[in-house]
């Protein structure tokens, strides 16, 4: 996985790209999920939307 203390150049995040298995990916995710291995993201951004009954949109 990069880094994400810099943003990677075009020809690194090609090379990134390339190396990914995006179907394994989304499988393994599946698996966590039916499992019961999610985590619930948040941010500031989320709290003050639920707080004020805004969307995103």
């Amino acid at each position: 996985m990069p880094s994400k203390n810099k943003p990677l150049t075009k020809s690194e995040l090609a090379a990134y790209e390339s190396k990914r298995d995006l179907a394994a990916e989304l499988l393994q995710s599946v698996r966590e999920m039916k499992a019961g291995q999610i985590h619930a993201v948040s941010s500031p951004a989320i709290e003050a939307r639920k707080t004020t009954g805004f969307s995103q949109s």
